[in-house]
């Protein structure tokens, strides 16, 4: 079910159209942090929960303007569409990971624990 739901929100990005100008960037930057957020949730239980989301957000923009750079679109304008997207997904992943969930407790986790008697 995870994966269907990571499948489904980078379906989502190719209805996407822009241009290279400023408000282009930060909706691109947008998307990459929601996207990015968003999947970080679904896999809500991993203890790579935020790298995981950067990756797919990522690597979606990468396909999907590679995508387009191969049917003849401009290639610095692709190319500025994904540091946008990318800086962005690192962003929303980062965010999610430390203030939008509860930590993950693995094997590296350090701990304090505190006893008084009353």
């Amino acid at each position: 079910m995870k994966f269907f739901c990571a499948v489904l929100l980078c379906g989502f990005m190719g209805t996407c159209h822009a241009n290279d100008g400023w408000s282009s960037e930060l909706s691109h930057a947008t998307g990459g942090a929601l996207l990015a957020g968003a999947i970080t949730r679904i896999y809500d239980g991993s203890e790579n929960r935020a790298w995981i989301g950067f990756a797919v957000s990522s690597a979606g923009i990468v396909l999907s303007e590679s995508y387009q750079i191969s049917q003849g679109a401009k290639r610095s304008s692709s190319y500025l569409d994904m540091a946008s997207h990318i800086a962005g997904a690192a962003l929303g992943a980062w965010w999610m990971d430390k203030y939008g969930l509860t930590p993950v407790i693995g094997r590296h986790s350090v701990g304090l624990v505190m006893r008084r008697q009353f």
